[in-house]
């Protein structure tokens, strides 16, 4: 099988990221992969970076009939057998290939769409099968009738085996002096983008409520802002020094060193006003932290309140703050809440899992593909 990821955007993210380590493990387990990304963007210099199969290509224009006939081209020469379509503007383009290839659209968002005919057309005749990173991402596009049930699947987050690795107090350590944190302190650790949705100005306001009564806490917030939220990340320095803890807060930028943060963790939050299903929740739980989350989207799906996390209401800075107080007072039930954690991602959570799932939805696709009338060309793999 023949297959090409595409990612349409610039910028560095959680989708991004995923789409790329799922290029990475086709091409490591002898699969033909590509990943067709604009060559001037962030994910094109990481697949660089890694040695990926790379095909460089601007999607800024998906229906311009140049953009579309480049696209059969590509598809043509380097006999593609199916396309998975990770956003939008791709999947659009992806379209103008349904009689050379099989198309997956994977929908990495819990913003509702509207079911509009010109989108249902869209959706439910452009392409062979729809993946779905949560229960409740499905679920939306199969009510607003974009998704036919009998031809979706979701196919949740993972954690790679870093995460699961057994627990190591030197790196741990390592982790916690490069932060300018000791072992006597309680590190929060929050991953993600920094953008209005993901609420780190509600996690701040929450720390400023509980640091009284923990001098010992500490808050570290991982990543780095997107082209358009620059302004917003300025603005969470200014909240941490308006509220008066901005010698507790520590602001990493990007990081590719998560593994070792979520090492150095005591606790992993998640304050999102929505989410499909963070990573981050997913890698805190192999990695064996207590967490605690926003009740939003497909979080919950894996951060069960009072099983494998506490969860509370979005953007309630009083609720955050009481829960991260609660697992802070009472070490037991973080570990009790821990453990069940692990245990669920070692059930569900494993990446070479995500992929065998993610192939078996490929092979649906191929299936379905070639039973339509208007794909003539699309033949089984030698």
């Amino acid at each position: 099988m023949r297959i090409l990821h595409t990612v349409p955007g610039r910028n560095w993210g959680g989708m991004e990221q995923r789409t790329l380590e799922q290029v990475e493990w086709l091409v490591a387990h002898g699969y033909s992969a590509w990943l067709a990304t604009p060559g001037d963007g962030a994910t094109a210099a990481r697949a660089r970076a890694k040695n990926l199969p790379l095909l460089p290509f601007n999607f800024d224009r998906p229906w311009r009939l140049s953009t579309l006939l480049a696209f059969r081209r590509l598809i043509k020469e380097m006999r593609i057998d199916l396309i998975d379509a990770h956003y939008t503007r791709d999947a659009k383009t992806s379209m103008g290939c349904l009689d050379l290839c099989a198309v997956v659209r994977s929908r990495h968002l819990n913003q509702p769409l509207k079911g509009s005919l010109l989108r249902r057309l869209q959706w439910r005749l452009g392409a062979d099968h729809v993946i779905a990173v949560a229960h409740c991402v499905l679920d939306g596009l199969i009510a607003t009738g974009l998704a036919d049930s009998n031809r979706s699947s979701v196919v949740g987050e993972w954690a790679d085996e870093r995460f699961f690795a057994p627990a190591n107090a030197d790196r741990r350590v390592a982790a916690r002096t490069r932060l300018g944190f000791g072992p006597e302190q309680y590190l929060i650790v929050c991953v993600g983008m920094l953008r209005p949705d993901k609420g780190q100005d509600h996690l701040i306001q929450a720390f400023a409520l509980l640091a009284p009564a923990h001098p010992q806490a500490r808050l570290a917030i991982v990543g780095g802002p997107t082209q358009e939220s620059g302004a917003y990340a300025k603005a969470l320095t200014m909240l941490a020094k308006e509220c008066g803890v901005s010698d507790k807060v520590v602001f990493t930028g990007y990081s590719d060193e998560i593994p070792d943060l979520i090492e150095a963790a005591d606790l992993v939050a998640i304050p999102s006003l929505t989410e499909a299903q963070p990573r981050a929740a997913a890698q805190a739980l192999a990695r064996g932290r207590p967490i605690v989350a926003s009740a939003v989207g497909g979080t919950v799906e894996i951060v069960r309140d009072g099983e494998t996390g506490l969860t509370v209401p979005a953007a309630n800075p009083k609720a955050l703050a009481e829960a991260i107080s609660t697992l802070i007072d009472d070490p037991e039930l973080a570990k009790t809440l821990a453990l069940a954690g692990r245990k669920l991602a070692e059930r569900h959570l494993r990446f070479d899992a995500r992929m065998a799932e993610t192939l078996s939805v490929y092979e649906q696709a191929l299936i379905y593909a070639r039973k339509r009338s208007y794909l003539p060309v699309c033949a089984p793999s030698s």
